[in-house]
């Protein structure tokens, strides 16, 4: 297993909110999965859920270098199974751009506490 990429990101939970209030369904539309968004919504904690999918999406992003290579936010999904932990599912030109660049496995850690959301990503080039 080769390493091709990796990413982190830490955001402040109450940055998410603002963009929330502000935006509201825009923003939810732009940024998440219809999946994403049903599962946030479930919990006590939904903003704090946002947070840590929004650092996991960024931090995947960087991992992969597809800032310009037309990936959206909703090319990527960030889905947690209970007994599975933290999954990432890549669609559109997400999928495209990590097949061409030969990512096979996107592996994700998550954190989160009541102010801050943070994410680590290593892509590699084949499945453990």
């Amino acid at each position: 297993m080769t390493i091709l990429g990796i990413g982190t990101e830490i955001v402040e939970c109450v940055r998410i909110v603002k963009m929330l209030e502000t935006h509201g369904e825009q923003f939810l539309d732009r940024v998440y999965t219809p999946n994403e968004v049903e599962y946030c919504l479930k919990t006590a904690n939904a903003n704090q859920y946002f947070a840590t999918r929004w650092a996991a999406k960024e931090a995947t992003m960087k991992a992969m270098r597809c800032r310009n290579q037309g990936v959206k936010w909703t090319d990527i999904e960030i889905m947690v199974r209970q007994g599975e932990g933290a999954t990432v599912f890549l669609v559109g030109a997400a999928a495209i751009w990590a097949e061409q660049v030969g990512i096979e496995k996107i592996h994700v850690s998550l954190a989160t506490c009541r102010t801050h959301a943070t994410a680590y990503v290593i892509a590699t080039d084949e499945v453990p």
